[in-house]
């Protein structure tokens, strides 16, 4: 490729990447199906003390994402702040990560590029065990019209801990990249990981971008999981497909791109529990199939073992509840 014409793409990337930054961030988002969770981006290249310390709160977040790529790698030099103006030799992945939690521009049209990268996180839900009266009559209004679940969030969404999980995205023309996607060690395997994915074609959709591209390392248990999950691997003809070119996509070594559809946004159906003050919205799918009641037990009795706030509860004597299904009443 000439000078001329990697010049003329790098700017037609800088602007596809613009519409990730039109989105809120650091903005509770809710995740319709998982009650427990919510998503939300996150920006670590604008911190009020400088990427230096965008670096350090980043791996203070999300630490268990830098942990599962950088396990067994080669360190950077001991002593040495290394920058994109530093090339003399290869970089290390302990540096890719760290400049693409903070978006690193690229210095040259012919020189690495990390810019217009943003972490999306998902993290626990609290939920209060005292609930003061009237606290739900009037619901507040969604934060983005495209994103969060279909109505407002009931009740209202509020931290309860660190990153369960945490991935980094970039918007680019066409499609949206997924260069590392990680979740806790303990939380693996309990559908955090969907819920995340979830969170992130969500996005691709508010931002019109009609595909994903995932970089998977290349272990056979890890790309079955994304198999299952609808990524298909991708070949030389499907990046020219996509428009794809060299030097588009963030690539490391050992690892294979998979690439997927992102799917059309699913036609969630809501149900609100109350109780004396408290009230809950859940979301179900109108499928065929059976159990959809049974699955909203098991929702509501995983939301009542949830750690309570330590304001004890009023006593008093206990009503009939009420469930209501798309504003109707049904006893």
């Amino acid at each position: 490729m000439s000078d001329f014409s990697n010049s003329l793409r790098r700017h037609e990337l800088r602007q596809a990447r613009q519409v990730l930054f039109t989105l809120p961030r650091n903005e509770m988002f809710e995740v319709a199906g998982q009650p427990m969770v919510y998503y939300e981006l996150r920006d670590y290249r604008h911190h009020p003390q400088g990427k230096e310390e965008g670096i350090k709160t980043a791996r203070a977040d999300v630490g268990f994402m830098f942990k599962a790529f950088e396990t067994g790698q080669t360190r950077p030099p001991r002593g040495r702040k290394t920058t994109l103006e530093e090339a003399p030799r290869i970089a290390t992945i302990h540096e890719y990560l760290d400049w693409t939690v903070t978006a690193e521009d690229a210095l040259g049209d012919n020189e690495l590029d990390f810019g217009g990268f943003r972490v999306v996180a998902l993290l626990p839900r609290f939920k209060p065990g005292w609930v003061p009266p009237r606290a739900y009559a009037d619901e507040a209004p969604k934060r983005h019209p495209e994103l969060g679940a279909p109505a407002a969030p009931l009740p209202a969404l509020m931290p309860n801990g660190k990153p369960i999980c945490a991935a980094v995205i970039r918007a680019g023309p066409g499609f949206l990249e997924v260069p590392f996607f990680a979740t806790q060690d303990a939380r693996r395997r309990k559908g955090y990981g969907r819920a995340l994915l979830q969170a992130i074609e969500e996005i691709a959709r508010a931002c019109k971008l009609p595909y994903l591209l995932l970089c998977s390392t290349d272990d056979p248990d890890v790309k079955a999981t994304w198999r299952a999950l609808g990524f298909l691997f991708t070949s030389e003809e499907d990046m020219q497909r996509l428009g794809v070119q060299e030097g588009d996509l963030l690539h490391m070594d050992n690892t294979v791109q998979m690439h997927k559809p992102v799917p059309s946004a699913r036609l969630w159906r809501s149900v609100v529990f109350t109780h004396e003050h408290w009230r809950q919205r859940l979301y179900y799918l109108p499928t065929a199939e059976t159990g959809v009641r049974e699955r909203l037990a098991r929702q509501a009795e995983a939301l009542a073992k949830l750690k309570p706030s330590k304001r004890p509860a009023k006593k008093s004597v206990a009503k009939k509840a009420v469930v209501k299904t798309n504003g109707k009443a049904a006893r």
